[in-house]
């Protein structure tokens, strides 16, 4: 394919040249080599182009204009030198284009993030629709980076230092309103389709004249920095996450000046992009991607009947009505059921912001202490005790109820769907769809399915946890499923150690050290030590955390719940003194504390529990918190060469 055949330039009979961005193949556009290379054989001809009136930039994808580079293309810049010859490559482009002496304008409708709002932010005047979709951002910072196309230089001359460290820091796109109040784009128009008439009109009142480009004072650099460093930066550790520091010591370094913030970027987007940090958040991104395709599709599911209104089924039940679903919820207490819908209209107004739709999505909710919509909806989902007979009872009864075309889903986090199914007729209706507490704040679901699965249903059910905007990972029928299998040996290793006679703060500082939320002690005691003893008995829970939990239960030390466990808690707080220690040593105590987590996240893809490597560490990032930055713990492992155990 021609690397011209993504652009298109067309001179009209006003003498005004536009230029087409339209990746050819892609619902997005973005800048890789290929449409780089089309776009420099493009800026060849318009500068050999005479008397022109002026230059517009357009997107020809509907609702979106450039999502910015190529992540996936990063990997195969292995050198600083590598990186900083892109850099330099497409920031010389972007020169020309500034440099082009006639009035350009570029029209945005949809998305400019990254890469594509560096190359906006060359353009003289830039339009915006207002369309509620449009924004425009730096989302760099979640990959571990800075701009690297000039956007720290261009976004400061034109909004000012504080506002520009705001945007990189944040990785936040900016609504069109808000951009166009804060001087980072000039004009609003009402839809795409009145883009090209409003930017002819200015281009042409330009009367052929290169405009002054807008520009504001940097204003006080000095306090902009630590007022972001105090903004961004209290619970950032930089040697787990560089990028936020270094931006800012590049924003005071360079004092505000654009040339020099452009000049400097690609030296430091290397360093960056050549680091731990940004290697492991690059594979988030990829990891989130590919989780989220696997949920794309229709579910058919409208309706959901959830069983159980305790904080687990209660929040699943107000999740799937906030996503927009009808949803009934059961329970053999009523109270617990109002209990729940109280907990729900907290969370809608919340996070809808909205009274009125937080009102729609509570009249979505509807108690059902009778059980009734479960003959009516289209998935039905148990969450009650996580007891066996339990959990047969309910489904033997829904198997009789439910529409033959229902899916029946268990919350299940460890007994095997085939001991479940074991007393239905038809036990290929019977899948696992496990969410994590707390269910609104965390973003994995675990799909589950045995043998005897349909697997027409499983795949609904992962469109279903997209439709809640959820990341959904497949797994096969197994103690522990993934997540749990390969989080529960690694708290029963410390809980072990401890009982042996190590420091229990020691290990939670390590493991806080190493970008872990908490450590494993802390999190038992989190958990509930009765929990966790529980749990314990459907995998191999060492003989010495086992009798540490026995004595701990034994003597009405439940962890945080009861004020008592391995800490003592003051309120939500565990009173423990957060000692420090050599460095060496906390990651030795890491290495050593993760090595059964990584074990199980190895035997789980040998095993096919999961799909790959990959779902894996996205089980486990997304699941339990382990650190992005870290790329999973099969990543981690295997760049550090920690052996197999």
């Amino acid at each position: 394919m021609s690397t011209e055949a993504d652009w298109h330039f067309e001179r009209d009979a006003e003498n005004i040249g536009w230029l087409i961005f339209d990746m050819v193949g892609k619902s997005a556009n973005i800048l890789n080599r290929q449409t780089v290379a089309g776009l420099a054989a493009q800026l060849d001809r318009i500068e050999a182009e005479t008397g022109l009136a002026g230059l517009g930039l357009l997107s020809g994808k509907a609702g979106g204009f450039v999502y910015g580079a190529d992540i996936n293309e990063f990997a195969e810049l292995q050198t600083h030198r590598d990186i900083t010859g892109l850099i330099s490559h497409v920031t010389g482009l972007l020169a020309r284009i500034e440099a082009i002496d006639c009035p350009t304008a570029v029209g945005i409708d949809g998305l400019a993030v990254g890469g594509g709002l560096e190359l906006a932010l060359c353009f003289d005047q830039l339009f915006v629709t207002e369309n509620r979709k449009t924004a425009l951002g730096f989302p760099e910072i979640t990959l571990g980076l800075l701009p690297g196309y000039g956007g720290s230089g261009r976004s400061t001359a034109r909004i000012g230092a504080a506002a520009a460290l705001d945007m990189m820091l944040s990785g936040r796109p900016v609504p069109a309103a808000a951009a166009i109040a804060s001087g980072l784009a000039d004009q609003p128009v009402q839809d795409a389709e009145s883009l090209r008439g409003q930017m002819a009109s200015w281009m042409l009142s330009c009367a052929g004249q290169k405009p002054a480009r807008p520009q504001q004072p940097a204003g006080d650099v000095a306090a902009a920095c630590r007022a972001a460093e105090e903004k961004y930066l209290g619970r950032v550790r930089a040697d787990h996450m560089p990028a936020g520091q270094a931006i800012i010591t590049h924003m005071e370094s360079c004092r505000a000046q654009p040339e020099a913030l452009i000049a400097a970027e690609a030296r430091l987007f290397a360093e960056l992009m050549l680091g731990d940090a940004s290697d492991g958040l690059r594979r988030v991104f990829q990891l989130r991607d590919a989780v989220r395709k696997t949920s794309r599709g229709e579910s058919g599911i409208a309706s959901v009947h959830v069983i159980g209104a305790g904080v687990m089924g209660g929040d699943i039940a107000a999740v799937a009505a906030m996503a927009g679903l009808s949803v009934t919820l059961s329970d053999m207490d009523e109270a617990v059921i109002e209990a729940a819908r109280e907990r729900a209209q907290k969370l809608f107004e919340r996070r809808l912001k909205d009274a009125d739709k937080a009102a729609a999505a509570l009249q979505r909710l509807q108690a059902d202490p009778d059980g009734n919509g479960a003959g009516e909806a289209d998935l039905i989902i148990e969450a009650v005790a996580e007891k066996l007979e339990v959990k047969q009872q309910v489904f033997a009864a829904l198997e009789k109820q439910a529409k033959p075309d229902a899916i029946l889903a268990t919350n299940t986090s460890a007994i095997p769907l085939e001991d479940i199914a074991a007393v239905l007729k038809q036990p290929e209706r019977l899948i696992g769809i496990h969410f994590f507490n707390p269910v609104p704040v965390l973003p994995l679901v675990e799909i589950i399915w045995s043998g005897q699965s349909d697997q027409a249903l499983i795949n609904r059910a992962m469109c279903f946890v997209g439709q809640l905007g959820k990341m959904p990972v497949r797994c096969k029928s197994a103690p522990g499923f993934l997540v749990n299998r390969a989080l529960l040996p690694y708290m029963y290793k410390a809980v072990a150690a401890v009982a042996a006679g190590a420091d229990a703060d020691k290990i939670d500082t390590a493991l806080v050290d190493f970008g872990m939320p908490m450590g494993p002690i802390e999190l038992c005691d989190q958990v509930g030590l009765d929990v966790c003893y529980q749990a314990g008995q459907m995998l191999n829970m060492p003989e010495a955390a086992a009798a540490s939990f026995q004595a701990k239960l034994a003597a009405g030390e439940k962890g945080r719940k009861t004020g008592s466990g391995f800490y003592q808690w003051d309120g939500n707080q565990a009173v423990r003194p957060r000692q420090a220690a050599l460095a060496e040593e906390m990651q030795a105590i890491a290495e050593d504390m993760l090595a059964p987590m990584v074990a199980e996240c190895r035997a789980a893809v040998a095993e096919g529990v999961v799909d790959a490597g990959e779902m894996a560490d996205a089980g486990m990032i997304f699941g339990t918190g382990f650190p992005g930055f870290r790329g999973g713990p099969l990543h981690w492992a295997n760049k550090t060469g920690l052996p197999v155990k």
